[in-house]
């Protein structure tokens, strides 16, 4: 960890060896939190489990898009907000968006979550279209602009092609955390029992970590972190020291660490999850 690496610069050899052991603590929980919850069993517990109910890949890629930007807030209200625009978009939204006309339906114009009302979802689904109408897919606008090593020049260019929406996609890199836009790039890159692998000409060594208020207060409190608020610069350093213990997966860590809280809060009558 780059906190620690200084540390060892500038302790003697046995304040080295204590914090070393620590890293080594540290390291194995990590692995531990890693396997126990890489089961489809949680998969539930999580917004990713609307991408699986879809079998196409154009759609798994658009409705984790449409997810993402929607997970903010408790776990249980974002699938009410799910649900009811699914049920909006009648199960088929990539059908919907494609056809989608110059002015909204009126059952769209009814949906409300938080601060988010159906003239921001017409929005970003109009923005979708263009997406779609001029590369075919997600995965052919993600091909067109990420090269090799720089993935946040894709990230800018997901926020530049959004630019019209609001708060759905983030307005900035520099603006906050983007936490949404990472974890739907961890779901579209990763591959395990969790995260989707679609687009794997991105290496899962390039992800950021998704850092919201709770993973941030997290990381700094394991020592990830010195920056007490969730921002780009703070996810690019917990991302960075979490190499220490996957260098070429380093992001695997996020399911796990925030688990636990989600299935507390959200989940506690539940054995299954428990």
């Amino acid at each position: 960890m780059a906190r620690q690496r200084y540390c060892f610069m500038t302790m003697g050899n046995g304040a080295e060896n204590r914090l070393q052991g620590r890293g080594e603590v540290l390291g194995a929980r990590l692995e531990t939190l890693y396997r126990v919850f890489n089961d489809r069993t949680y998969i539930r517990s999580d917004p990713i489990k609307y991408v699986y109910r879809f079998e196409n890949p154009s759609e798994r890629e658009l409705v984790g898009l449409i997810t993402s930007s929607l997970a903010f807030g408790r776990v249980t209200q974002i699938f009410n907000a799910m649900d009811r625009l699914l049920e909006i978009v009648r199960n088929e939204p990539l059908r919907y968006i494609l056809a989608l006309g110059h002015a909204p339906e009126e059952e769209l114009l009814s949906f409300k979550y938080r601060f988010v009302t159906g003239r921001d979802v017409f929005r970003f689904f109009k923005a979708i279209q263009t997406v779609l109408r001029e590369h075919g897919s997600l995965d052919g606008f993600a091909r067109q602009h990420y090269w090799s090593g720089h993935l946040l020049g894709l990230a800018e260019a997901f926020i530049a092609s959004f630019s019209d929406v609001h708060y759905l996609i983030p307005c900035s890199l520099q603006g906050s955390a983007c936490k949404r836009l990472f974890m739907y790039l961890r779901w579209m890159v990763r591959s395990d029992n969790i995260d989707l692998g679609l687009w794997d000409f991105i290496d899962p060594s390039e992800l950021v970590m998704p850092l919201d208020t709770h993973i941030s207060r997290a990381s700094e409190e394991l020592g990830l972190t010195s920056r007490r608020t969730p921002s780009l610069a703070a996810a690019l350093e917990v991302t960075e020291s979490l190499r220490e213990y996957s260098r070429d997966d380093p992001v695997k860590y996020d399911w796990g660490l925030s688990r636990q809280g989600i299935i507390a809060n959200n989940f506690c009558g539940d054995r299954t999850l428990s």
